[in-house]
């Protein structure tokens, strides 16, 4: 997939050395923080979805990149409002988990996104191709775990390269099912299509776990049901 990024560049003698942003906003998509609660949810359009699979994947390919996604601002839907409070809506953070980014860094970078030159080198970027698993039934976090840590309204997603890689083909299914799923083109969603969990390391809790479900609503639906159409 081919997409139009913004590069933000940062300090050459650190690791992290990039933040990449979307040109385009993913405005359908939401993220609630998930460590409080252990749960939280991931809610996106068949094209936001479709989008995120492939940074995910992008983020899996470069080793001196971070990829951010500024969700909070986007306005809830109806939907997101039974899943979540406002307040615990959140941006997102990928980032591959051999760059060394302490959460306690991220505000002071995010401040320079803002207010740097430009807002950010515009550039087209090729994302690696989604791989199709040849079992369904073996999902991605059965195999790979990502991390999760939260800080600043930001929910940070890290993994290996090949966890972050296997959370895009994930997502990129579930873009697909968009299209496909009973129950968003009857109603419109949400529905549930997918699931990631994996292990708290920082919080110390008994409960050391947490879970993101991953679940698709498309507003091209509801616009047939209000025309009643199926």
């Amino acid at each position: 997939m081919r997409l139009r990024m913004r590069v933000h560049h940062l300090a050459a003698d650190t690791v992290l050395r990039r933040v990449l942003t979307t040109a385009a906003p993913l405005r359908r998509s939401h993220v609630t923080r998930l460590l409080w609660r252990h749960t939280g949810v991931l809610i996106g359009s068949r094209a936001d979805l479709l989008r995120m699979g492939a940074l995910f994947r992008l983020a899996a390919v470069s080793p001196h990149s971070a990829v951010f996604l500024p969700l909070r601002a986007n306005p809830p839907s109806p939907s997101v409002a039974c899943w979540a409070d406002t307040p615990d809506l959140a941006d997102l953070l990928v980032v591959r988990r051999d760059i060394p980014l302490r959460p306690s860094a991220w505000p002071a970078i995010r401040a320079r996104l803002r207010h740097g030159p430009g807002h950010g080198a515009l550039t087209t970027m090729v994302t690696p191709a989604p791989r199709r698993p040849a079992d369904h039934r073996d999902r991605p976090w059965a195999r790979e775990w990502l991390s999760v840590a939260e800080h600043a309204h930001t929910v940070v997603l890290s993994g290996s390269a090949r966890a972050l890689h296997e959370a895009g083909d994930e997502l990129t299914l579930c873009g697909n099912e968009v299209a496909v799923n009973r129950d968003i083109r009857r109603y419109g969603g949400p529905a549930l299509l997918s699931q990631f969990n994996g292990p708290d390391r920082h919080s110390g809790r008994r409960d050391a776990s947490w879970e993101c479900m991953v679940l698709a609503e498309d507003p091209i639906f509801h616009g047939r049901r209000r025309s009643g159409t199926a």
